[in-house]
């Protein structure tokens, strides 16, 4: 990996009396002057982060095994912080390229982990048998960080297309509902495990996993209301997507990969929530669906940046 070396020149504005450079140039100039380039600390503090998610995925999967709430609080104590660190990493990072930082695969997959793990600890509290879940999303979480690292860039200026300020309303909308929706897949998977477990022919029938999982009826409201949340927002991040390609390109809809499955996942959760309001297909043809959905985004976001050229191709980076 490349060393990131960051150079920001802080001028002193034509000024009128004692009216001096503004605080943002003052700051940024202040960063990069850091030992090390703030780079280098965004990705400090990202590691520490990761480091203490995977301690509380860890005290999360004990919390499961063991029921015990203190177990519970020693997660929540570990996964808070780093939530507070990984922030901290973003801003640094956003300081480190001189924009805001979600223009590459690396930054996208910082702030969609973020989101996740930031929504994961609203929903325990609101509803603390959520963290039965916890192992599940935090090792989810931690994965979407080493996919993050191992597609590293460093920072770099914004090619034409994204110096918009539709960059922050569309890519924010969709992080944060690819996010939301990391809950979502994590309770219709565990669904799908509960449910499997009531089969003879299955080898977690009886088993303790499945008798520690909360009940169905639990697991499908959690996917529910997660998905509930991330929909519509997914639905809002499309449509500012529209503007901002007619902004950008001309044309409100081309028929790019990317736009084709953002479509396609939208369509996925729209069939999900026109199901789940049908008793009969409610349970595990809803998880199912969910699931796809959760696939379905992962390609979104990632396959068709990585391995389809289409106009969304810069945010592989430049390398």
């Amino acid at each position: 990996m490349a060393r990131a070396t960051v150079t920001e020149n802080v001028g002193t504005a034509a000024v009128t009396g004692r009216r001096g450079p503004a605080l943002w140039t003052l700051v940024r100039g202040d960063l990069a002057r850091l030992p090390g380039g703030v780079a280098d600390l965004s990705l400090h503090l990202y590691f520490a982060a990761m480091g203490l998610y995977v301690g509380g995925m860890f005290f999360y999967f004990a919390f499961f095994a063991y029921r015990t709430e203190a177990l519970r609080w020693v997660a929540i104590a570990l996964v808070a912080p780093g939530a507070a660190i990984h922030l901290a990493a973003i801003i640094f990072r956003g300081f480190a390229d001189g924009h805001y930082p979600l223009a590459n695969m690396y930054e996208y997959s910082s702030m969609l982990a973020l989101v996740a793990v930031t929504v994961f600890l609203l929903m325990t509290i609101r509803w603390p048998v959520a963290s039965l879940g916890g192992g599940v999303a935090l090792f989810v979480i931690v994965a979407l960080m080493g996919i993050g690292y191992g597609l590293y860039q460093s920072p770099e200026p914004l090619v034409p297309a994204l110096q918009s300020y539709w960059l922050k309303i569309h890519v924010t909308s969709m992080m944060a509902s690819s996010g939301i929706l990391v809950s979502s897949f994590v309770f219709a998977a565990l669904y799908l495990v509960k449910d499997r477990s009531a089969s003879a022919k299955s080898w977690l029938n009886g088993s303790a996993i499945a008798a520690r999982l909360p009940s169905l009826e639990t697991l499908d409201r959690l996917t529910f209301r997660a998905i509930l949340l991330g929909f519509p927002i997914w639905t809002f991040g499309t449509m500012a997507g529209a503007i901002w390609g007619e902004h950008a390109w001309g044309r409100w809809w081309g028929w790019d990969p990317k736009e084709t499955w953002a479509a396609i996942t939208w369509i996925v959760y729209a069939i999900y929530l026109h199901s789940h309001s049908l008793r009969a297909w409610r349970g595990r043809r809803t998880a199912l669906i969910a699931t796809a959905g959760f696939l379905s985004i992962m390609v979104t976001l990632y396959a068709v940046n990585l391995w389809i050229v289409g106009l969304h191709s810069y945010a592989k980076g430049a390398g």
